[in-house]
Formats: C-alpha cells, sequence, structure tokens
C-alpha cells in the first residue's frame, strides 16, 4: 500500500521536473551550462533542437505524477532518463552541480521501489 511519504515524494518529483522543464524556456534559475567542458558542449550543439522536446517530455511527465496518473509506468519510462541525466553530469567532472541529477534519480529509484509490486509481471 502506498504511504503518504510516498506521495509527497511523487509531487515533488513532479513539481521538480515541471520546474526544472520550464527553467529551460524561461531561464528563471541559473545554469551552469556555459561550465562544460568542449566535447559536452560539442554534444549539445549538436543535439540542440531536440531539446525543447526533452524539456516538454519532462514537464508532461511532472503533470502526470502531480495529477497521480499513470504513475507506475511513469517511473519506468523515467528511470532511464533520470540515469542518463546523471551519468551525464558525473562524466563530465560536473560534480559540484550534479544535485539535481541525484535528486530525480534517487527520487525516482525510491518511488519505483514503491511500486515493486506492480512491475513483478515484467521480470516473470
Amino acid at each position: 500500500m502506498k504511504t503518504n511519504f510516498s506521495k509527497w515524494l511523487r509531487i515533488l518529483l513532479g513539481l521538480f521536473l515541471i520546474v526544472y522543464g520550464l527553467n529551460q524556456f524561461f531561464h528563471f534559475i541559473p545554469s551552469t551550462y556555459g561550465q562544460m567542458p568542449e566535447n559536452t558542449r560539442s554534444f549539445i550543439d549538436a543535439v540542440v533542437e531536440y531539446l525543447p522536446y526533452l524539456y516538454i517530455f519532462e514537464i508532461l511527465i511532472g503533470l502526470f505524477l502531480l495529477l497521480n496518473k499513470w504513475t507506475a509506468f511513469i517511473y519506468i519510462v523515467l528511470f532511464p532518463l533520470s540515469i542518463s541525466f546523471l551519468m551525464f553530469t558525473i562524466l563530465n567532472g560536473d560534480i559540484h552541480n550534479m544535485w539535481p541529477a541525484l535528486i530525480v534519480a534517487l527520487l525516482n529509484f525510491g518511488l519505483m521501489l514503491d511500486h515493486k509490486e506492480q512491475y513483478k509481471p515484467l521480470f516473470d
């Protein structure tokens, strides 16, 4: 049975994703994008046209979490994204600014554990 604590973690994760996604469009929170290594900047420049779609997807995921719709599915969809976000941050040597990626990955993993009974048919 889902606890009140997991409800608040779900809401926190949803809000975090919405705020982070909206920040990519409106720039109301300072970003560290200017401090990337050259090879990372080249990668971002190569995929920049796809990033708005990623941020819209991130906002939609956050909205689904706030509305408590399809949460077990959303956690599975978000898991590879959150791990990629965390790996991207660590591999860039941006350890001091990895807290957003770490928060998303830990919240996602913890909430997936809370839904582990729903995932059992996937691994039978």
